[in-house]
């Protein structure tokens, strides 16, 4: 069944509240489509027939911001919220299109609010710890976000565990511990640091993460072992899912150490080494899209048309690590010539380690690739939308959690005509040094 045809006898109903979900799913699938966009006149109808249901404007909000139109949406929430000032959806609403706004102190705001209202709902309290930690309120952000592990539909590692889960202060000595993984490559990669700290307390750490990652993460200080998620369980005394260590180290940003501390082993395969040479010609990696399934995807992906100027600087090999979605999913046909396709030859990511050992400038946006890079020191340019992750913070063009990656931000959400500027510009240079060092 479609997500429309789930939505409709929802509609029918007056079941507004299941049905805004799922149509802003579809919005997020396909927001040219007739009949999404059809669906929208209705939530507008519904609003007009009951003027006085503050909960009509504030689905009708939600759908406005999940096409990006922030303003509308902003005074559809407003008026939700003057028709009940106290409707805690329409707060976290409210929450959710200010931070897309860039009011981060007005979303902290309506957080708190909703808060006083419903303490114990545990998506709220998760997405205030999210606030917390991109305006650099740790560690309070921290502990909000375990909250995370009581949201129903959260997309948590499926895994169970027999053992008991580290509570951050129980001794470590002499005992074996399983780093648990939760959500995607990326934040597994960034999590595999906290291996070090576990160490440091006497533990063996045992990492358990997807297939891929396996013989990566086995390079990363302080792990012992890594074995695929839903391998037979290995003999352990406690497990700790590495998302919820931040809060159990008390984590500030100033307490991060940036440096590498992933490697790729062995030799670096033919394939990437034929494709890569070392020849004097700068290289540059390109990672422009992420994981579609990703529920933010829309907004940190970079459309592969508007890559055309970037991809027009001479002097330079640009290098696709685009693997799902791919090269050819993502990058128009004329622009394919531009790029050497390198993902297809990462079989997992020892060699998309060996690959960003061999260029000269990694460029990505908010993607798995950014953490490899960062992780294995490549010096890299993460391109971030105008509201980030989390993780990234706010208002800076560095991060503690890698030295080698700067951030180049957009200033507008969806405008990403000046960031590639500012990359091109980066390129640029990179190819002039190169001619210089030439003709010398």
């Amino acid at each position: 069944m479609s997500l429309l045809e789930q939505v409709r006898p929802l509609r029918d109903a007056q079941r507004f509240a299941e049905a805004v979900p799922l149509l802003e799913e579809a919005v997020a699938l396909a927001p040219e489509h007739h009949d999404i966009r059809l669906m929208l006149g209705e939530f507008n109808d519904l609003t007009r027939r009951f003027p006085d249901r503050g909960d009509a404007w504030n689905n009708l909000a939600g759908v406005l911001s999940t096409l990006g139109l922030l303003p509308q949406a902003l005074r559809a929430v407003d008026r939700a919220l003057t028709l009940a000032p106290h409707e805690p959806k329409a707060l976290q609403n409210l929450a959710e299109i200010s931070k897309a706004m860039g009011d981060w102190a007005g979303a902290r705001r309506a957080y708190e609010l909703a808060l006083a209202l419903v303490p114990d709902d545990p998506r709220l309290r998760m997405q205030y710890g999210m606030t917390l930690i991109t305006t650099g309120v740790w560690p309070e952000g921290w502990r909000e976000w375990e909250w995370r592990l009581a949201v129903a539909d959260m997309p948590l590692n499926a895994e169970t565990f027999d053992s008991p889960r580290w509570d951050g202060a129980t001794p470590l000595d002499g005992r074996t511990v399983l780093l648990t993984h939760e959500q995607g490559l990326g934040d597994a990669i960034m999590c595999a640091r906290f291996a070090r700290d576990l160490t440091a307390r006497g533990a063996r750490v045992i990492v358990r993460c997807p297939r891929p990652l396996v013989p990566l993460l086995a390079t990363a200080d302080g792990v012992a072992e890594a074995q695929p998620l839903h391998a037979p369980m290995p003999a352990h005394d406690c497990h700790v899912a590495g998302m919820s260590m931040p809060a159990l180290l008390g984590l500030r940003p100033e307490q991060l150490d940036g440096r590498p501390y992933l490697h790729a082993t062995g030799s670096c395969p033919a394939p990437i080494a034929a494709a890569l040479p070392r020849d004097g010609v700068p290289t540059i990696a390109l990672a422009w899209a992420g994981n579609r399934l990703h529920v933010h995807d829309r907004r940190r992906s970079i459309p592969g048309e508007l890559l055309a100027p970037l991809l027009a600087v001479e002097g330079v090999r640009f290098a696709s690590m685009q693997k799902y979605p791919s090269t050819a999913e993502t990058l128009p046909p004329a622009l394919r010539e531009r790029v050497v396709d390198i993902g297809p030859l990462c079989d997992d990511f020892v060699a998309s380690a060996h690959a960003l050992g061999r260029v000269d400038l990694v460029v990505t946006v908010d993607s798995a690739v950014a953490h490899l890079a960062g992780a294995i020191g490549a010096p890299t340019l993460c391109c971030l939308p105008a509201f980030p992750d989390y993780r990234w913070l706010l208002d800076r063009g560095d991060t503690p959690w890698y030295d080698s990656v700067a951030l180049v931000r957009q200033t507008v959400l969806h405008d990403w005509g000046p960031v590639l500027a500012r990359v091109e510009g980066a390129v640029r240079a990179i190819a002039a040094a190169a001619s210089t060092r030439a003709v010398a």
